[in-house]
């Protein structure tokens, strides 16, 4: 599979801070691509398959698919396929506008899920088209996308409170991704016992701790190959693959192609 990169020009709020950009667009034989910003995307209509590393799902009118950061996509089979896609920045969700959403928005905003999808009522979907005509205000869709959330967050399947130590290893994993990691190191930092960690993780991610850091080193990995200027030896370090060679075996294990031939292939 070829994956190219996508990137959106940001516009700003009054206060400098980046916002939101809104984008309608036919999304018929959508090449597999990646982003290093958090994707919202509703179908208006039309049909396709959508896929991604998590799998693959059929999309209509109504659904709707929250990405995180790094996770590529694809709609493969599209029939006469309309999306609005909502772009933001990853910082946003996490700090800049935390206080003007409701718990459910922020509990779904902050899971470890990379990918969520939902099915929205076709009465959304049609409040969704009227809005989008009035609400591209100076916060360059903000307020369409702030509502547009709170749909999707009060649909998406409801996730129970995680455990949080788990939380805490997430964290750690993400925040500290270039650390040579063990099980056993996790388990200290997080104060628990190595099995069972590993049995409250892999109940809540849907897979254990090493595995998840693997997954998240390599995606990682794609992205700043597709945003940064850094050479593919560096990039492998600072995602924690000090010998190259295991980084480029799996990183083609992950997404079928070395690091080099994924950097030259086509972008968007």
């Amino acid at each position: 599979m070829t994956f190219a990169a996508c990137t959106v020009r940001w516009s700003e709020t009054s206060d400098g801070t980046e916002s939101a950009v809104v984008q309608r667009c036919a999304a018929n034989g959508s090449a597999a691509h990646d982003h290093d910003f958090m994707e919202l995307a509703v179908v208006l209509r039309g049909s396709a398959v959508h896929s991604c590393p998590e799998g693959s799902s059929a999309l209509s009118c109504g659904s709707a698919v929250l990405l995180r950061p790094g996770v590529w996509h694809a709609y493969l089979g599209s029939h006469d396929l309309e999306v609005l896609n909502f772009c933001f920045p990853f910082a946003m969700a996490q700090d800049h506008w935390r206080h003007m959403v409701d718990e459910r928005v922020k509990s779904m905003l902050g899971a470890h899920e990379r990918v969520r999808l939902a099915q929205l009522p076709l009465e959304s979907v049609e409040a969704l088209e009227t809005l989008e005509g009035i609400r591209r205000d100076s916060t360059g869709g903000l307020g369409l996308l702030m509502w547009t959330l709170d749909q999707f967050a009060s649909v998406v399947p409801v996730r129970s409170s995680g455990h949080p130590a788990v939380d805490q290893a997430v964290r750690c994993l993400e925040e500290a991704i270039h650390r040579p990691w063990t099980a056993t190191d996790l388990a200290r930092t997080v104060g628990l016992d190595k099995a069972y960690l590993s049995r409250l993780f892999k109940a809540q991610i849907g897979t254990g701790p090493m595995a998840y850091l693997a997954a998240l080193r390599v995606d990682r990995a794609a992205s700043l190959l597709r945003h940064s200027e850094l050479t593919c030896g560096e990039i492998g370090a600072t995602v924690g693959y000090a010998d190259p060679s295991v980084f480029s075996r799996r990183f083609r294990a992950r997404f079928g192609t070395s690091p080099q031939e994924y950097r030259r292939s086509p972008t968007e």
